[in-house]
């Protein structure tokens, strides 16, 4: 079963091949998605990463690689030194690209603007991307991955000295001299991962390369092949489920206010929560997937069948203080404004949410856990994302910033996924033809879609 594969996945050693790809990578995080590429075979001489606390964790993961700290649109001549130095300035096979994405996310109170090129250009983590041509330019890649959320294929910046308004993919496209660029949309769960994860995912091939003729003849598209899919078909089993993951994770039971972490399993714990926000949660009905706004029963008269929408019992007048609220200083209390998702326990018999970096905010989309009183503690949150048990997070433990932790874990493309498709890519760049292993144009539904839902109606799935 696909479960099992992505549960040895998992639990392998830590063992990396001896003959790898010269690779590099820009906005590196934890490494997180590095990792799934150097198991595949590819291996890392160079990491840019502006967070420092994030590079040090990176930095004990790969001792190999020169990893540079800071911006890369200040720092790029030293990565470019950095991998010279380590690779005698042999060309790398891959360059790896996973930009942050908070200028596009739903969590950003401008995503609705996506389509303005003013406010593109307002938050400049939306141009990153762009910030890579130089090292690309210099260095020339055999091929190029960049990953972000689905909303990227759709922002509108201005660019160049004459303002150009042109998408961010566009402006990236025209930048690229001598390679061929495949856009499209994957869905995590579409590789058995338990988790619903909707990414735009961008391959440039160099148009040296003899793959590429190929590819495109074949209409095929230079990334694995869905083995997943939400109904179950001929050539797909269905996607795997929280309960299912769960149940065979086996993972210690966890209580916010009783039990909040696992002496056992140092990355086992979550926020401890008393009082109303505890008892909020605690009244939503295990499996149930509803959220605290339908906490039908008023925590001190005990009467039930309260109507939504009511921050006080219509029967004793008290507070329902098992409903999301905010009290001020002065006057009563309001219930807080939130979506329907907010507050709310996963669906037990379908994928998890996006893993976010606010994992431990119970008020966000999703986040509390199916039938325990809890979040998602740090453990399971990595294990959505599929990082191996071996990943050295020593350092955000021993200097208590876990909470980089959560961070890391939250914002990276799955180990897994990055793990297959380097699988793919390495035969490419060896001279072999995985046609069977390969994403279908027209076929699996992945090819580029511009559609303004992408962007204007998101949730923190596309965080």
């Amino acid at each position: 079963m696909a479960e099992s594969v992505l549960l040895r996945f998992l639990k392998r050693p830590n063992t990396r091949p001896s003959t790898k790809l010269l690779a590099l990578s820009l906005f590196s995080g934890a490494g997180l998605s590095d990792l799934g590429y150097e198991l595949a075979g590819f291996g890392f001489a160079a990491q840019c990463e502006l967070d420092k606390h994030r590079a040090e964790i990176c930095k004990r993961n790969f001792p190999n690689s020169e990893c540079v700290v800071g911006d890369v649109r200040e720092k790029w001549g030293e990565v470019l030194q950095a991998y010279r130095n380590k690779t005698h300035s042999q060309r790398p096979a891959l360059l790896s690209l996973t930009p942050p994405c908070q200028g596009m996310s739903s969590s950003n109170p401008g995503r609705g603007k996506i389509t303005n090129p003013d406010d593109g250009v307002r938050d400049q983590r939306n141009l990153l991307l762009l910030s890579a041509l130089p090292i690309i330019h210099e260095l020339k890649p055999r091929i190029i991955v960049a990953e972000n959320v689905a909303p990227l294929l759709n922002r509108i910046v201005k660019v160049g000295a004459k303002n150009e308004v042109k998408t961010v993919v566009e402006a990236f496209e025209q930048g690229l001299e001598g390679y061929h660029l495949f856009i499209g949309i994957v869905q995590m769960a579409d590789y058995g991962i338990p988790q619903v994860r909707r990414r735009s995912i961008l391959v440039a091939v160099s148009e040296d390369e003899p793959c590429l003729e190929w590819l495109k003849t074949k209409k095929l598209l230079p990334w694995p092949r869905p083995t997943h899919a939400e109904c179950a078909t001929l050539e797909c089993e269905k996607w795997v489920t929280v309960r299912e993951w769960f149940e065979m994770m086996r993972y210690p039971p966890l209580d916010a206010q009783d039990k909040p972490n696992d002496p056992e399993e140092p990355l086992h714990f979550v926020p401890r929560y008393t009082g109303d926000r505890y008892l909020m949660i605690a009244e939503i009905p295990p499996n149930s997937g509803q959220n605290a706004y339908q906490n039908p029963t008023c925590p001190d008269c005990h009467k039930n069948s309260i109507p939504l929408g009511l921050a006080y019992c219509p029967h004793c007048g008290n507070l329902l203080r098992n409903r999301p609220y905010f009290k001020p200083a002065r006057g009563k209390a309001r219930l807080i404004k939130g979506f329907e998702s907010s507050y709310r326990r996963m669906y037990p018999d379908r994928p998890a949410p996006t893993v976010t970096t606010n994992s431990s905010h119970v008020g966000s989309d999703y986040k509390i856990h199916p039938w325990e009183n809890r979040v998602l503690s740090v453990r399971e949150c990595a294990d959505l994302q599929t990082v191996p048990r071996f990943f050295d997070w020593s350092w955000a433990l021993d200097t208590h910033h876990s909470y980089v932790i959560r961070n890391a874990v939250g914002e990276a493309l799955p180990t897994y996924f990055a793990y297959l498709h380097g699988q793919v890519l390495k035969e490419l760049l060896n001279g072999r033809r995985p046609e069977s292993k390969l994403s279908r144009a027209g076929i699996d539904g992945q090819e580029r879609i511009v559609d303004k839902t992408d962007s204007e109606n998101a949730s923190d799935e596309e965080v």
